[in-house]
């Protein structure tokens, strides 16, 4: 009966291991693909009226 409940524990602490390594898992993915977009985003220039080119608003 004690190697049941040991097995048990061990499965309980393997399951929680694996549910934190899949939340950071996430996090860790979000935050590169909003890196990546942020980098990747063009910059998209305009002509003021004294012919200068500056970055446009993003309105």
């Amino acid at each position: 009966m004690p190697q049941l409940i040991a097995i048990g524990l061990i499965g309980g602490v393997v399951w929680y291991g694996y549910k934190a390594f899949k939340r950071e898992m996430d996090r860790i993915n979000t935050e590169t693909r909003a890196a990546e977009k942020k980098k990747t985003a063009k910059t998209i220039l305009k002509q003021d009226k004294d012919g200068v080119y500056r970055p446009m608003d993003d309105e």
